[in-house]
């Protein structure tokens, strides 16, 4: 494993500890498995679209489709109240963690442009997210108890 993939599943169990936090990981998780749409890295939404999103838009897609998230919000807005805003920026850094990966390991030069390497990518990324999940599968949930 290299130092970017350890980073980028560090940064991913570390949302994994909070039940929040691991709800967002499976809904991106089945999101990326069951949508059918592209994966990306380095922005929310492939331009030209919608057909690809980063590992969080798979997450929000996955929340509108089972009813969690509102069609209606953006996916950042969303994920803000999902993610308990005292760890919200687990999610930015989880982001800057998969960009790095992807950039780094997944992207190739095809003449003058750049690709990436969408299969390799999403296997990589669906290995983090059930190992970050598996880590902390009966962690103790930190989010504060409705009354």
């Amino acid at each position: 494993m290299t130092r970017e993939e350890k980073t980028a599943r560090h940064q991913l169990e570390a949302l994994a500890v909070d039940g929040r936090g691991r709800q967002l990981l499976q809904l991106a998780l089945r999101g990326i498995q069951t949508s059918g749409r592209g994966l990306t890295i380095g922005c929310w939404v492939k331009p030209g679209g919608g057909v690809a999103g980063c590992v969080f838009q798979h997450a929000y897609w996955q929340g509108v489709d089972e009813g969690l998230f509102e069609t209606t919000a953006t996916a950042n807005k969303e994920i803000k109240h999902l993610v308990a805003e005292r760890d919200f920026h687990l999610v930015m850094e989880a982001i800057r963690a998969l960009d790095t990966l992807g950039k780094r390991r997944f992207m190739r030069r095809q003449g003058l442009q750049r690709t990436l390497d969408e299969a390799a990518w999403r296997d990589t990324v669906e290995r983090l997210l059930v190992d970050a999940l598996a880590e902390h599968a009966a962690a103790p949930d930190r989010s504060p108890v409705p009354a």
